[in-house]
């Protein structure tokens, strides 16, 4: 920041008005920009500096001495930081070398206005620079306490060594070598920590490069001298501004339960104990992909209870889950120890089973049967749902598992509507004409149109959470389509056919508008929200976009600085001039504008260098594996400090594992959005303090 960027808080502590005048018309006349205040009481000097609102004053010295010296002792017992300059006429040269021994930063005589510019440049300057350097010193403290804090909470054992002498360590790692506390540890050499017999190995490793910044797989030793293999992480660190090495220890033998519960959090529903919609789409993609289905036959059911939602009306919302969770029980019960069953969605099941045609039949036919014999009731009420199924056989020509469930949900469709008695086969063969294809894609049309014209669609918010200690409370809006069962349909299911039929602006303004109300929403109970929300190519194109947006946040009373807009890089670049005008306009409204899919075309930043951009979200194919990829962080880093030269803060989504986010925080992204913090909710209610 220069002296120019700002006005500067002028404080003139003076009783003379045509003396102030003259300096506020010296400062002005240079160029500076100023907002001056006069003031000579004492009262009024003390409220004015204790009020730190200023910059700079200018203290006259054309008073009586102890008026002076009242008035310097005022400016010196206050707290502001503001630069104190004497103004002076005839004085005697003792009062004013008295006032610079105190502190002031120069003296200025009345007669030399040309002295008085470059002075109040010069402290205005070396004051910006002061305070940006105490902000900078606050940020590193608060950086060194959340990374203390992280240390002292780690699962892994992390201590320090300066000259191979410990000087810090953590309570895993004193525990790992049975120590109770730091005092025990501090000045012993790391040498004591390894085994006798892998001390010329260890010895070894320090003398090469890879000391400072590698890995060593080694047998270490407590303190009853008891072996244990283990893998140190070596990376260069500093403890109270001196260099030192810190050591992360990972005991090569974990404690498999705690992983085993850790993966069945990960792969399990919360709520019925069944396998997750993630887990269920991942083993199927590796059966396709390994083509182990080639060698055997493999059917998928895709259940649903009928008219769930209208139950859930009916008996609200805590019988509606023991209902959920019976039904799960009831279909893990028929299944047995055949097959994969998880739960899908808010009340939708699938299973995976080796079985033919007349197998999936059959076993349909059982769960019809056994869902009517069961009696499912509530606190008052005997409740007798219905389940649809629909079954779909993997076939050579499905590529993937999305396709292969596509199949079986359209079945589910075909079965709730005809008369099939709630079973029904999709058949790429046979049933093309009906339920695939043209045929498919216009009832999709249909339902599109159906929610826009009666609210049929339904936000999910993800957050987005900043890896530098941010605490702005940032979520990204995604959008569900609600078929006429009320199940969710997923926008890579339907924002093609959206696109193909022209429907998708309108799609856009849709959620634009339902995001706007839910930020009023949200402000009114105090949460500062900022929601990331998707235009579409063809909201670019369409010139009304801007003013319907405009429309939109004057209605609602709502403010543009709430929103953050995000298009593809791709559709950017295709469309440069509509770009530059819809984000020039988007700005001049104060929203920020962020750039979605980043990072693999050729040339990225030349969208950087001529659109007004906030954000990039990196495509996901950049960070894909990235944890044990090296290949992959190295072109990260480069287009992460490339991207952030820009003054562009960076944002990685898809992340999935811890492992991801380690790479990420080292790398120095800005924003992570993923499974790991949170799934799409429909509630708002991540704690953002404190990450």
């Amino acid at each position: 920041m220069t002296n120019m960027d700002r006005a500067i808080e002028l404080l003139i502590v003076d009783s003379s008005f045509d003396s102030a005048e003259g300096q506020i018309s010296t400062l002005r006349n240079a160029g500076m920009a100023i907002h001056p205040v006069r003031v000579n009481t004492e009262a009024d000097i003390v409220a004015a500096l204790n009020s730190g609102a200023y910059d700079i004053v200018l203290c006259s010295a054309d008073v009586e001495k102890s008026e002076f010296d009242r008035n310097i002792d005022l400016c010196f017992k206050s707290n502001a930081d503001a630069a104190l300059i004497i103004m002076y006429k005839d004085q005697e040269p003792d009062p004013l070398l008295n006032a610079l021994r105190l502190g002031a930063r120069d003296v200025v005589s009345i007669n030399d206005p040309e002295h008085l510019q470059l002075v109040v440049k010069r402290e205005f300057g070396d004051l910006l620079i002061k305070r940006e350097l105490d902000d900078t010193r606050r940020r590193l403290r608060e950086a060194e306490t959340r990374c203390s804090t992280l240390v002292e909470h780690s699962r892994d054992a992390i201590a320090y060594i300066h000259e191979g002498m410990h000087v810090l360590a953590n309570p895993v790692y004193l525990q790992m070598f049975g120590y109770i506390e730091m005092e025990e540890l501090e000045g012993l050499p790391i040498l004591d920590m390894i085994a006798p017999e892998d001390l010329p190995k260890f010895k070894k490793f320090l003398r090469t490069a890879e000391s400072s910044q590698g890995d060593l797989e080694i047998n270490c030793q407590n303190s009853a001298g008891e072996p244990f293999k283990a893998t140190l992480e070596f990376s260069p660190a500093s403890i109270d501004g001196e260099p030192c090495t810190q050591i992360i220890i990972r005991d090569s033998a974990p404690d498999k339960q705690l992983q085993q519960k850790i993966e069945q959090i990960r792969s399990h529903d919360p709520q019925t104990g069944l396998y997750n919609r993630q887990f269920f789409t991942g083993h199927l993609d590796r059966i396709i992909s390994s083509g182990e289905s080639a060698a055997k036959p493999l059917a998928l059911l895709y259940i649903t209870i009928d008219e769930f939602q209208k139950i859930r009306s009916d008996v609200g919302i805590g019988a509606s889950d023991s209902l959920l969770l019976e039904f799960a029980n009831l279909l893990r019960g028929e299944l047995g120890e055949t097959g994969l069953l998880a739960r899908f969605g808010d009340h939708s099941f699938t299973i995976l089973q080796e079985a033919t045609n007349d197998q999936a039949s059959n076993l349909a036919g059982q769960l019809h049967k056994s869902v009517a014999a069961h009696l499912f009731r509530s606190d008052k009420d005997l409740i007798e749902p219905r389940c649809n199924i629909g079954i779909s056989l993997l076939t050579g020509n499905i590529p993937n598992s999305q396709e292969f469930i596509n199949n079986a949900y359209s079945a589910c469709g075909a079965a709730r509507t005809g008369d099939n008695q709630g079973t029904a086969f999709y058949d790429a063969e046979e049933m093309q004409a009906e339920f695939g294809g043209e045929a498919n894609e216009t009832r999709l049309n249909e339902l599109i149109q159906g929610a826009l014209e009666n609210d049929g669609f339904k936000l999910v918010f993800q957050p987005v959470v900043s890896l530098q200690g941010e605490s702005r409370e940032f979520y990204a809006v995604l959008t569900r389509l609600l078929d006429t069962n009320g199940d969710e349909i997923l926008p890579n299911h339907f924002m093609g056919a959206a696109s193909q039929n022209g429907q998708m602006a309108l799609v856009d303004r849709w959620v634009i508008k339902h995001a706007i109300q839910e930020l009023v929403s949200q402000r009114e109970k105090g949460q500062k929200v900022q929601f990331f929300v998707t235009l579409s190519l063809e909201s670019l194109e369409d010139k009304e976009t801007l003013l319907w947006i405009c429309d939109c946040l004057r209605d609602q009373r709502a403010k543009g600085a709430w929103l953050i807009f995000q298009l593809r890089e791709a559709d950017l670049r295709s469309h440069m001039t509509e770009a530059r005008a819809l984000l020039d306009g988007l700005k001049k409204i104060k929203c920020q504008i962020a750039i979605d899919r980043y990072g693999v075309l050729s040339k990225s930043d030349t969208l950087l260098k001529h659109l007004p951009v906030d954000y990039v979200k990196f495509d996901p194919t950049l960070v894909d594996g990235i944890a044990g990829n090296q290949a992959l962080q190295d072109t990260l880093v480069k287009l992460n400090t490339e991207t952030q030269s820009h003054g562009v803060k960076t944002i990685v989504m898809g992340v999935e594992d811890a492992n991801s986010l380690a790479v990420l925080w080292t790398i120095g992204v800005n924003y992570i959005q993923g499974y790991f913090l949170q799934e799409p909710s429909d509630s708002i209610s991540y704690e953002f303090t404190g990450t």
